[in-house]
């Protein structure tokens, strides 16, 4: 396979916990290796094992009421680090966490690298749960060219050094005075897009699949453009509708009543919303609402704003602007 899935560590997992039936559960990316996942572990124990179909988001998107529907013993939850305030068993429900690191070798997209980054001298290192255990290679290498090369210590909700999160950047902003630019190691554009909107600096995207180096600055900048007349909406507001996640990891009342009295105190009429999955269908149903404030995942109506026909604003921002 492409990646590491510890089968072995799994079964032993199973078999410790005499676990009877199990739900495997994989971010979009790694679903296709489900069934050979699953095949794996049935040769292995008398388990009766599901795959959830459902969409998989992060740590935060624990398949919790399919468990409970199901009379799940062990959620396999892959491809994802555990959060530090949820804990390995949730609602009566065991979760074993496991990283399934890429086993693809890095030489393919490597070499580009040096050119396209050159005009920086100073390079953050980052990248997701599945390649950051190469992190330290591509530092060694770019050092041996000559760059200044820094990893972010783990923090936030990271568990290693210089990981990144959809919703946690803690690592590229603990080095963000020493870096010219980021270097986001992994496939996509969703996290070296979310380096770059939070650092406001330039971003190289080196995905090892492709061997393509992408500069995701320019995409960023149309987002940051529409956040500022997205700021502009909330301000003429007249009804703000604030969106609470009912996810195990996406649940943040506290902000959520923060946020309400910020908007009540500031002559809006507030409306809370609680919803599992953020879409355009769902807050459709409420032509009312002007703007949304969304507390749960942070990337919802952020990367994809053009989904949404109301503004979807985030909670530091109100602060920024009423506090």
């Amino acid at each position: 396979m492409s990646f590491n899935f510890e089968v072995k560590k799994v079964i032993e997992e199973i078999l410790k916990l005499q676990a009877k039936r199990i739900l495997l559960q994989l971010p979009e990316g790694l679903k296709p290796y489900g069934i050979k996942i699953l095949t794996e572990i049935k040769n292995k124990t008398d388990a009766t094992v599901f795959i959830s179909a459902d969409p998989c988001y992060g740590a935060c998107d624990l398949a919790l009421d399919a468990a409970k529907n199901l009379d799940i013993d062990l959620i396999i939850h892959y491809g994802h680090t555990p959060f530090k305030h949820l804990k390995d068993e949730i609602n009566g429900v065991k979760v074993l966490y496991i990283k399934a690191e890429a086993m693809i070798g890095l030489s393919k997209v490597l070499r580009k690298i040096p050119s396209i980054i050159k005009p920086y001298s100073n390079i953050g290192l980052a990248s997701s749960i599945q390649h950051v255990h190469k992190l330290k290679d591509v530092k060694n290498f770019l050092e041996k060219k000559g760059f200044k090369v820094y990893i972010g210590k783990a923090g936030g909700l990271a568990v290693y050094d210089g990981q990144v999160l959809g919703c946690d950047y803690t690592t590229v902003k603990n080095i963000l005075r020493f870096v010219d630019a980021y270097l986001y190691i992994g496939g996509g554009v969703f996290h070296p897009l979310g380096i770059f909107l939070e650092t406001r600096k330039p971003v190289f995207s080196a995905d090892p699949y492709t061997g393509n180096i992408l500069n995701v600055s320019d995409i960023g900048s149309k987002i940051l453009a529409y956040r500022k007349a997205a700021l502009a909406k909330l301000i003429e507001a007249k009804n703000v509708g604030i969106l609470v996640g009912l996810k195990p990891g996406q649940k943040n009342m506290k902000i959520a009543e923060d946020v309400f009295k910020v908007l009540r105190r500031n002559g809006k009429n507030v409306f809370l919303f609680c919803l599992n999955e953020i879409t355009p269908e769902n807050l459709e149903n409420f032509p009312e609402i002007d703007v949304y404030v969304n507390t749960a995942c942070p990337r919802v109506g952020l990367d994809d704003y053009d989904r949404f026909s109301k503004p979807i604003i985030l909670p530091k921002e109100v602060f920024e602007v009423y506090d």
